[in-house]
C-alpha cells in the first residue's frame, strides 16, 4: 500500500468513494474490498468496484444513513503474498428520522403520561416537545429527557389534567433538516354528580321529572332507581338528555299508588360509580269513600278515607227539612 485509505463524509443520498493506491511485483492475482472486516463485498449496481494502473475504487452510490459507520478495507494478494489497508470509516450526515413516533395516550387523571420516541441523524437532532403548537418548557410542569445513545427521546406529565388535553408535537431538527410527529392526549376521569335531586309533590296524573348533572371520561351511562330496583323503561318513563351530561327522567303520568317513592340516580363508567341522593316522590291523590256513611244518631257517624298525604277531615251535621235523620259533608 502506497497510501492509507481516507474515511469518507458525506449528505444522504451523495456517493462515496474509497481509494486504495498500492504497488505489487508479481502482479496482483485478487483484490477484496470487505466492510467491517468480515463481510466481502460483491459488485452490484449500488456497489462498483475498479481496479486500474494501481489504483482500486470501492463506490457506494446513493449512500443511507443506515450506511453510516460502517468501516471498509481492501485486501491485495499476490503470488507471494498479500497486503491489507488500514481501516476506513464512512460517515453518512443526514436530517432527522422518527425510527419510531410517539403515541396517542389516554391517561387518568392525576396519574402520569409519557410520550417516547426515537429519532436518528447525524449530527444529533435538537428535539423539543410542543403542547398545541407553544413550545413546552420545565416551568409548564412536565419533564424532558434524552438517552442519546438509544437516540430516544421522552415528555413527562407527572400528573394530568383537565387542562392537558390536546395535541403534543415531537420536533427534531439539525442542519439537514427537520421533521415533527403529531399525537394526542386525552384525560380520563371517573363520574362525577354536579346536583342533588329535589324532593318532589306532583298531583295524581301530573308528569315528575328528576334531572341529574355530571361529569365524567369516557361519558358514564346513567341508571334510574326506584326503592332500590332499577326501573324498566317504558311507555310510562321518557329518558331525555336534555343538555350534555345532564339526564332527566320523565314520569308522564303519575299514580298514586304505583309511581310514589323513592327515587335516585347511579352513574357509571369504566373507571367508577357514583349515586346521587335520594329524593322522594310523592303524588296528591283525589280523596274517595271506601264505605257509605253509617248515621248513627245525630252526632254520631264515621267513614273510611284513603290518601297519601295528611288531611284534615271536618264533619258538620245537617238536618233534611221533614226528617229527624243527619247527614254529613266534608
Amino acid at each position: 500500500m502506497t497510501a492509507k485509505l481516507e474515511n469518507v463524509n458525506i449528505n444522504e443520498g451523495q456517493d462515496a468513494e474509497f481509494n486504495c493506491k498500492f504497488v505489487s511485483n508479481p502482479t496482483e492475482t485478487k483484490i477484496s474490498w470487505f466492510t467491517n472486516e468480515i463481510e466481502e463485498l460483491v459488485p452490484s449496481d449500488n456497489l462498483i468496484i475498479t481496479n486500474l494502473n494501481g489504483t482500486s475504487t470501492l463506490k457506494l452510490v446513493n449512500c443511507k444513513f443506515e450506511d453510516s459507520g460502517k468501516s471498509y478495507t481492501v485486501k491485495i494478494i499476490n503470488q507471494l503474498g498479500e497486503a491489507i489497508s488500514n481501516k476506513a470509516t464512512l460517515t453518512v450526515s443526514c436530517g432527522p428520522v422518527f425510527v419510531t413516533d410517539p403515541s396517542d395516550q389516554k391517561v387518568l387523571k392525576d396519574k402520569e403520561a409519557k410520550f417516547e420516541c426515537v429519532i436518528k441523524s447525524n449530527p444529533k437532532p435538537n428535539v423539543i416537545w410542543l403542547f398545541n403548537g407553544k413550545e413546552l418548557t420545565n416551568r409548564d410542569g412536565v419533564r424532558m429527557e434524552k438517552d442519546l445513545p438509544k437516540d430516544k427521546y421522552t415528555l413527562v406529565f407527572p400528573k394530568v389534567g383537565p387542562l392537558n388535553i390536546g395535541t403534543i408535537t415531537a420536533k427534531a431538527s439539525n442542519e439537514f433538516g427537520t421533521v415533527e410527529k403529531n399525537c394526542e392526549l386525552d384525560v380520563l376521569d371517573g363520574p362525577k354528580i354536579l346536583n342533588k335531586l329535589d324532593n318532589l309533590t306532583v298531583n295524581e296524573g301530573e308528569a315528575a321529572n328528576f334531572i341529574v348533572k355530571f361529569t365524567g371520561k369516557p361519558k358514564p351511562t346513567v341508571k334510574w332507581f326506584k326503592d332500590e330496583v332499577e326501573i324498566q323503561i317504558d311507555e310510562t318513563f321518557e329518558i331525555t338528555e336534555t343538555i350534555e351530561n345532564e339526564i332527566s327522567i320523565n314520569i308522564k303520568a303519575c299514580k298514586s299508588l304505583e309511581n310514589s317513592g323513592v327515587y335516585f340516580a347511579k352513574v357509571v363508567n369504566d373507571f367508577g360509580e357514583v349515586s346521587t341522593n335520594k329524593a322522594t316522590l310523592t303524588i296528591n291523590s283525589n280523596l274517595f269513600f271506601l264505605c257509605k256513611i253509617i248515621l248513627v244518631d245525630r252526632l254520631n257517624s264515621y267513614c273510611l278515607i284513603e290518601i297519601l298525604r295528611k288531611t284534615k277531615v271536618y264533619f258538620t251535621p245537617r238536618r233534611f227539612s221533614g226528617s229527624s235523620r243527619s247527614t254529613g259533608s266534608i
